[in-house]
């Protein structure tokens, strides 16, 4: 017999909220604000020019977002960000690399909904005793974006830690995030189910790394197959699909 479930790995994009991200017109306002307070201290001249370099450099990447949170990636944005600065001629040391990283993530607006279901998966997680540890591919957010967005969306008191690809250093299906995830945990690989959307990015390494897996597509198209120990169509029959798998324990 396995030995019991203690952590649930849950990705993001296209898992709890959509792959598709609206890109607004006010979106650039609100970066170039929060690009002024990031800079605070420096030439104004040279913050907006920094400021037209980011949002000019980064409109393919946004671009790509649109369509779907899982695209492929030529250019990390701490390179992104670090080229902008270097051209400008101001610092690019690793703090104020964060800041402005941060600064360009979009935060949750009004037009943004997690998908349907995403709020009771948290829970049943919570009231299963598990711990909840999101493991996310992101570009511009780190965890502690993330935890802003999901104390706007009224969840951040069901999740427990965030793991990002970038606090991890790597895109999934690179297994730090899920390493960085167990470490945080202090638990085995068998301890672990991970819950995503993607075959390759999600369901594939955490097999490799010996965890439990529920392929769940509520934002995409029904997989033809899965190596999946669960595939569920939605949030709602994932969390089902959760409890049936501690029952078996």
């Amino acid at each position: 017999m396995r030995r019991r479930l203690e952590v649930a790995l849950v990705d993001v994009g296209g898992t709890l909220w959509p792959n598709s991200w609206p890109i607004r017109q006010a979106d650039s306002a609100g970066r170039r604000q929060r690009i002024a307070v990031a800079m605070a201290g420096h030439d104004p001249e040279l913050i907006d020019a920094l400021t037209e370099d980011l949002l000019r450099s980064s409109k393919p990447g946004d671009e790509a977002r649109t369509v779907s949170t899982e695209a492929r990636i030529a250019v990390g944005a701490d390179e992104l960000v670090t080229a902008c600065l270097t051209r400008q001629g101001l610092p690019a040391d690793a703090q104020t690399i964060s800041r402005i990283r941060r600064a360009m993530a979009i935060p949750i607006h009004d037009r943004f909904q997690p998908l349907p279901g995403a709020g009771d998966l948290l829970r049943t997680i919570h009231e299963l005793g598990l711990r909840t540890v999101i493991a996310s591919n992101t570009y511009w957010r780190d965890a502690d974006s993330y935890w802003d967005d999901f104390r706007t969306l009224g969840m951040a008191d069901m999740i427990d830690q965030i793991v990002t690809s970038v606090d991890a250093g790597h895109l999934k299906p690179h297994p730090a995030v899920f390493e960085m995830a167990m470490h945080w945990a202090g638990v085995a690989a068998d301890r672990c189910v991970v819950i995503g959307n993607r075959e390759e990015n999600d369901i594939e390494p955490a097999l490799g790394l010996g965890m439990w897996t529920i392929l769940v597509h509520p934002d995409d198209p029904k997989p033809a197959s899965s190596g999946a120990h669960v595939v569920a169509a939605d949030l709602r029959e994932c969390a089902r699909a959760l409890r049936d798998m501690l029952a078996a324990d």
